[in-house]
């Protein structure tokens, strides 16, 4: 009789277990069901006319690129770097319902953008001076975060110390409550190095729409990096994949941004079949792709690239159309 009591008792204990694991996964899996899919825009300094306020209503994050930074830490700004981000933060904050999109800056880029990454991040006390320059000028210019976009920590003693650069800046960045994101492309050795990157940041911004020799068009630069997150098993709740908003001509490598090309199109005074591009049904279908993945969401390389967001060929506006 004593026994049955204590298996009755066990058994009991044992389905009240089950039943709370149970209502725990269900609420974990309807939470990651709920997660929305984010759309990040890159604006560029040199594209600031065309900017439309307007557009805050279709992204969830603006990255204004750029400031570099120098070899001691200290922070290099281009003369419109803050009349730029004064005018996207004014723009935002007048209207309520573009207050929830988050306002990065970008620190670095291709070729004289990143180069005194590598001196700064070596040393202990210039790569200290650098996250504090950073966090300050954020939370003085009332930004939401940062984004690293250091091209690129190649040798194993620079991948060495960028994680030593992404750590401290996680550490202050939570302190202060910013966001901190990385631009990463996606070779195979640097999708291995976002994976170590992916403890530090909130979120890894996969540069795909950046050339790899042997690939011609961008959806196969897109099909090769999928390979490469399944294989590297890349966090699919912190990763937001890129798109091109420009093109390129295959032959001479020269680039086009989107708007350019629709504009020669629809003139037909140049010839774009040799034009390297994703037109507004591949980028939908792209945008489809990863959501069935599960992606954080997509990310493109820019907003002033894209046509009038009141046009029907506007990119930003397909990426948020009904059932995409």
């Amino acid at each position: 009789m004593h026994d049955r009591v204590k298996l009755a008792r066990a058994d009991k204990s044992f389905r009240w277990i089950v039943y709370v694991v149970f209502i725990y996964l269900a609420l974990q899996c309807k939470a990651y069901a709920e997660q929305p899919f984010k759309v990040v825009a890159y604006q560029k300094y040199n594209t600031m006319a065309k900017f439309d306020p307007k557009v805050y209503g279709y992204i969830d994050q603006l990255i204004y690129k750029l400031i570099r930074v120098k070899a001691d830490g200290e922070l290099d700004l281009l003369s419109s770097t803050l009349t730029d981000l004064t005018a996207l933060k004014s723009s935002r904050d007048s209207k309520n319902s573009y207050n929830k999109v988050k306002l990065l800056v970008g620190i670095g880029g291709a070729k004289k953008n990143s180069a005194h990454f590598s001196v700064m991040a070596a040393n202990s006390t210039t790569r200290n001076n650098f996250v504090k320059n950073i966090a300050k000028f954020c939370q003085k210019y009332q930004l939401d975060g940062a984004d690293i976009d250091w091209e690129y920590p190649e040798n194993h003693q620079d991948q060495a110390n960028a994680l030593l650069l992404f750590k401290a800046l996680q550490h202050e960045f939570n302190q202060k409550n910013l966001m901190l994101t990385a631009a990463i492309t996606y070779t195979p050795e640097q999708v291995k190095f976002a994976k170590q990157v992916e403890p530090f940041v909130n979120q890894i911004n996969l540069m795909v729409y950046e050339p790899i020799k042997g690939l011609t068009t961008f959806q196969q630069q897109i099909d090769f990096a999928v390979e490469l997150i399944e294989k590297e098993d890349l966090s699919d709740e912190k990763l937001v994949m890129g798109l091109p908003f420009y093109g390129k001509n295959i032959a001479t490598g020269k680039t086009m941004t989107y708007s350019n090309i629709v504009q020669a199109k629809k003139s037909g005074l140049l010839d774009i079949s040799n034009i390297n591009y994703m037109n507004l049904d591949a980028i939908k279908n792209n945008v489809l792709m990863m959501k069935a993945k599960g992606y954080s969401g997509v990310m493109f390389w820019e907003l002033g690239f894209d046509t009038e967001l009141t046009s029907k060929t506007s990119l930003l506006r397909g990426i948020n159309a009904p059932g995409h």
